[in-house]
């Protein structure tokens, strides 16, 4: 009964790891936007989102030439 109860929690967990092809595009999109206001980046932006336990592991990945120079908010 273990077992199945494991299986069962791993195809679910499965499930919610599948992210279309739209919906990482889209999010990739959005990111692009909120590092462009810090960096001056050289491509695009890739996500890989990788099950652990009982969390997922998020590595956003792009490359920058030069970090903009920005004030802070007071």
């Amino acid at each position: 009964m273990r077992k199945r109860e494991n299986l069962l929690k791993e195809v679910i967990l499965n499930d919610r790891l599948m992210l279309s092809r739209d919906t990482a595009d889209m999010i990739c999109y959005d990111l692009k936007k909120v590092l462009s206001e810090y960096f001056n980046l050289l491509g695009d932006v890739s996500i890989s989102v990788e099950p652990e336990k009982d969390f997922y592991k998020i590595s956003v990945t792009t490359s920058a030439v030069a970090i903009k120079s920005f004030g802070i908010i007071k």
